[in-house]
């Protein structure tokens, strides 16, 4: 049932719906949140907003409601009303599970700023002529005289999260207790043990050598079980050998000893690890499904608990939206997802245009490079180069990332980036990557990127998902961030305004990189590339500076 959790969450608060109330458009939100994010309306209301109450609004009337929200590329595109220029535009905020709501932009009177009552369903007034946006589709309704008392509560909803949690606050706890095992509140990755909070702070103390163990809340360590390590394959003919070339003709993995005596040995093989990189250019396409199917699969899981509903009414209250969402789903799955996009013969082609760009960009004299920019071809689609690819920033409010058109692979280089524009407090995150990173995450959640993410307070080392080194001291508008890459010694830094920020980040660097960052569209920044070392810091002695491969 783990997959069906997010259908039982909030997209404004995150959390399990409480007292969930069903909007026009067949969507939930709790009675609470729709009461924060609720904003009021001029007195003066256009014809087509009287039409859109809480309950005189049909499912599929949208003409009218579209007209009345108002996008900005200052906010988060939900807006607010489409006649209300009375008040400043404000920023959006994004709720835990990365919905972004649009907050109040009038304050609430004083009367009308304490809680909800608990468990009563009791709100204060609604202001005249306040309208609320929905956080999922973005349409926009104008409250009547009833306020939210005009929308359904769901019942059936507010029932499955009920089950769900009871099922779930039985399934973990500590390992280590050894009468009445208490609940677990930390699982400890390298350990893989569920402990109390007694027994961790007896058994694993957060000193010594179990310090730098990594602790995840219960249900994140339990999804973290189910993957296992990778395992050495041995050969299903010659059980002592390890799997180690791959037969390009029978499309097999095989071992030595195959070549030597076997059926392969005289077919065309070339090495696993090559073969195994060269597959995963579908790697993208997986995710995208995989994705896609655990969504599905939740809202499966979701329509099961809510058919096992015994309250007739309430059972129809939702029947028709859960129907038309499973139609929808069933749709895009119709729509070619699964068609490969690249043929089984792997018909690949060298580019080498970005050699050719490096070489040009050598300087024989001094041994440095010239200068790179963003290259367009690998960058994610949302984002947006200008400046001759040298300023750039993004059109979503995910963190997207690109790259540096030329790779690095020995020498020691230095290039920093200024922060143009700075809003509502983002963490972009600077660094270096692999050709194959993942382009739809914050850069450093994979392991094939090592990167500084800051906010305005802080800056924080990221790679595989692995958070280190809290530094005190983040970015602002006119910020400089700069990073230094150096092969003699295998290691890079960061700095701030050109302060070393923090320890050496990451050392035993190998390999070919490139510069990277990603953002969303709450940042842009400028690259300076092809700058000189800083004057603090003493290359090693292996290599020539800045000499690139």
């Amino acid at each position: 049932m783990d997959e069906m959790e997010e259908e039982l969450k909030c997209p404004v608060c995150g959390s399990f719906y409480r007292e969930p109330i069903i909007l026009p458009c067949s969507h939930n939100i709790c009675l609470a949140c729709a009461r924060n994010i609720l904003v009021q309306t001029p007195d003066a209301e256009s014809p087509q907003s009287s039409r859109a109450s809480g309950s005189g609004v049909s499912d599929y009337d949208y003409l009218d409601l579209d007209k009345m929200s108002l996008y900005s590329e200052a906010d988060s595109g939900y807006g607010s009303y489409g006649g209300f220029v009375s008040a400043p535009t404000t920023p959006c905020q994004k709720s835990p599970n990365g919905v972004r709501v649009f907050p109040p932009t009038v304050p609430h009177p004083p009367q009308a700023q304490h809680h909800l009552l608990p468990h009563t369903g009791v709100l204060p007034p609604v202001p005249r002529n306040s309208c609320l946006t929905c956080p999922q589709c973005h349409r926009s309704l104008t409250l009547d005289d009833r306020g939210l008392r005009g929308f359904p509560k769901n019942r059936v909803l507010e029932g499955v999260v009920d089950r769900y949690q009871q099922s779930k606050a039985a399934a973990l706890k500590c390992q280590l207790c050894e009468k009445s095992p208490r609940e677990a509140t930390v699982m400890c990755e390298q350990c893989d043990v569920f402990y109390c909070d007694p027994c961790r702070l007896r058994c694993h103390p957060p000193r010594g050598p179990l310090a730098k163990h990594r602790l995840v809340p219960p249900a994140q360590g339990r999804i973290s079980r189910r993957a296992s390590p990778r395992k050495i394959s041995t050969c299903t003919e010659h059980e002592l050998e390890n799997l180690s070339m791959y037969c390009v003709q029978c499309k097999t993995p095989v071992c030595y000893q195959c070549l030597e005596d076997g059926k392969h040995s005289t077919h065309e093989v070339k090495a696993l690890g090559a073969m195994w990189k060269l597959h995963k250019v579908v790697r993208d396409q997986i995710s995208h499904c995989t994705v896609k199917l655990r969504q599905t699969t939740g809202l499966m899981e979701y329509c099961l608990e809510v058919i096992k509903e015994n309250d007739p009414s309430g059972f129809l209250q939702i029947s028709d939206a859960l129907i038309r969402r499973v139609h929808m789903t069933e749709n895009q799955w119709g729509k070619g997802s699964l068609t490969p996009r690249m043929s089984s013969d792997f018909d690949l082609t060298l580019d080498s245009g970005p050699l050719l760009q490096t070489i040009h960009q050598l300087d024989f004299v001094q041994m440095k490079v010239a200068w790179f920019t963003f290259d367009t071809a690998s960058a994610h689609p949302d984002i947006i180069l200008s400046n001759d690819n040298l300023t750039v920033t993004c059109n979503s409010y995910d963190d997207r990332v690109v790259m540096g058109n030329t790779g690095f692979s020995r020498g020691v280089h230095y290039w920093e980036m200024t922060i143009d524009r700075y809003d509502n407090h983002p963490d972009p995150a600077f660094g270096i990557a692999r050709a194959d990173v993942m382009k739809d995450v914050m850069l450093g959640k994979d392991d094939k990127a090592w990167a500084m993410y800051v906010d305005n307070n802080r800056s924080w080392f990221m790679h595989n998902n692995s958070h280190t080194n809290r530094t005190d001291g983040g970015i602002s508008k006119g910020a400089t961030v700069g990073v230094l890459l150096d092969f003699s010694r295998g290691i890079l830094l960061f700095l701030i305004n050109d302060e070393q920020q923090g320890p050496v980040a990451f050392n035993t660097l190998e390999g070919m990189y490139y510069p990277a960052i990603s953002l969303n569209r709450n940042v842009q920044v400028t690259l300076h590339s092809g700058l000189p070392i800083p004057d603090f810091y003493t290359p090693g002695e292996s290599e020539a500076a800045g000499s690139v491969c």
